[in-house]
C-alpha cells in the first residue's frame, strides 16, 4: 500500500467515542492498566478532548506516573481544555502527590490574586492552599531540626567530602548551595573552609560573599596567602566596596580613558580580579603605587614594554615597592582562571 493510500485511511466512525467509553468502563472498575492504552489510542485521534486527557491523568496517577500526569494537567491549563478550575484542582492534587508543595502554593496564590474564585470551587482550593502551606512549614521545621542536630564531627566529615572534590567548580556549586541552608548552622564547616590553605582563594571569596549576603552577624578567622585576619560578615557587607580600591580604579580611568581605552579595560579587569581573589585583604593603602603597578602589568599583558625600575618622582613609593606590587599582581593573575 502506498503512503498516499495510507494517508487517506480514516478512523472507523465513532472509534474515538468507543475507545473512550471502553476505557472509562475499565477505569470505573479500577482497571487502570487496561484503560490507559485505550485512552492513549483516543488521544492520538484527538489530543484536545477533555475527557480523554482527564482519563489519561487519572490512569497515570493511579499507576504511579505522576510526572506524566503533571504534564497533561499543564497542557489542559495552558490550552484551556475543559473547566479551568476543575483542571486546577486536579493539577494541585498531582503536585501534592509529587511532593511539590511550594510549587502548588505559589501557583494557587497567583490564581487567587489574579481571579475571584468561583463559589463552587473556592472552598476546595483554599483547603488545598492551606494544605500546601502546612506541608511547606513542616518541611522547613524538619530541615532546621536536621541542621541543628548536625554535630561538629559531622560538619568536619562534610568538610572532608568538600575538599575531596577534585573540580573547583564542584566546590563552588557546594558553596552556592549554602544559600538554601541556615548559615549559622554551618559555622564549623565554614570555619574549616576559611582557615584551610588547601581551599582555593576564589572558593573562599565566594563562600565569604555568600555569608555576607545572608547578613549574619558572625566572626570568622580567614587565611589567604599566608595572612590571617578576623572578619565579621555583617560588618564587611556594610563597609564594602573599599574607598582605596575605588580610588585606584579612578586614577587608572583618569590616566588611560582618553589615551588608551582598550588598555583601561584590561587594567580595570586585572584590578577587580585581584581584589576579588584577595578579598577581604587589601594590598595596602598607597593609591599611586597600585595604580602604577596595575598599569605596568596591563602593559605586559598586552605585550608592551614597562619600566618598573623607575621610582615615582614624588617619592611616594620606591622602585623596589613597585616591582613587589607587580609581582603580587602577576602571581594572583596566574591563579585567577579556574
Amino acid at each position: 500500500m502506498s503512503n498516499e493510500q495510507q494517508n487517506k485511511i480514516v478512523a472507523f466512525p465513532l472509534l474515538k467515542e468507543r475507545l473512550v467509553e471502553k476505557a472509562t468502563d475499565h477505569m470505573q472498575h479500577k482497571q487502570f492498566q487496561e484503560a490507559l492504552p485505550l485512552f492513549e489510542q483516543a488521544y492520538e485521534l484527538d489530543n484536545k478532548h477533555h475527557e480523554i486527557l482527564l482519563g489519561l491523568v487519572i490512569c497515570h496517577v493511579e499507576l504511579g506516573d505522576a510526572g506524566i500526569a503533571k504534564e497533561l494537567c499543564e497542557q489542559m491549563l495552558k490550552e484551556d481544555i475543559g473547566d479551568y478550575y476543575h483542571n486546577l484542582q486536579m493539577y494541585l492534587m498531582v503536585l501534592i502527590q509529587l511532593g511539590h508543595y511550594h510549587e502548588g502554593y505559589v501557583t494557587l496564590q497567583a490564581v487567587i490574586q489574579e481571579h475571584k474564585l468561583p463559589s463552587e470551587h473556592a472552598e476546595q482550593l483554599y483547603q488545598l492552599l492551606e494544605f500546601c502551606k502546612n506541608r511547606m512549614n513542616q518541611e522547613q521545621v524538619i530541615e532546621e531540626q536536621t541542621e541543628e542536630e548536625q554535630t561538629e564531627e559531622e560538619q568536619l566529615e562534610q568538610f572532608k567530602s568538600f575538599t575531596a572534590l577534585d573540580n573547583i567548580q564542584d566546590q563552588l556549586e557546594w558553596v552556592h548551595s549554602l544559600k538554601t541552608k541556615r548559615i549559622e548552622k554551618q559555622r564549623f564547616f565554614l570555619e574549616q573552609l576559611f582557615s584551610s590553605e588547601a581551599v582555593h582563594p576564589i572558593v573562599k571569596t565566594v563562600a565569604l560573599k555568600t555569608v555576607m549576603e545572608e547578613e549574619v552577624d558572625i566572626d570568622f578567622m580567614i587565611t589567604k596567602f599566608g595572612e590571617t585576619k578576623k572578619v565579621n560578615a555583617l560588618q564587611l557587607q556594610r563597609t564594602t566596596p573599599y574607598f582605596f580600591a575605588e580610588q585606584v580604579e579612578a586614577q587608572l580611568t583618569e590616566k588611560l580613558e582618553h589615551e588608551n581605552p582598550t588598555l583601561l579595560q584590561v587594567a580595570v579587569e586585572i584590578w577587580q580580579r585581584h581584589l576579588f581573589i584577595t578579598f577581604p585583604f587589601l594590598p595596602g593603602d598607597n593609591v599611586k603605587l597600585w595604580t602604577e603597578a596595575v598599569y605596568a602589568i596591563s602593559l605586559m599583558m598586552q605585550g608592551e614594554e614597562s619600566d618598573a625600575a623607575v621610582a615615582e618622582e614624588d617619592g611616594s613609593f620606591s622602585a623596589a615597592e613597585l616591582r613587589k606590587a607587580i609581582k603580587e599582581l602577576k602571581e594572583i593573575e596566574e591563579i585567577s582562571f579556574i
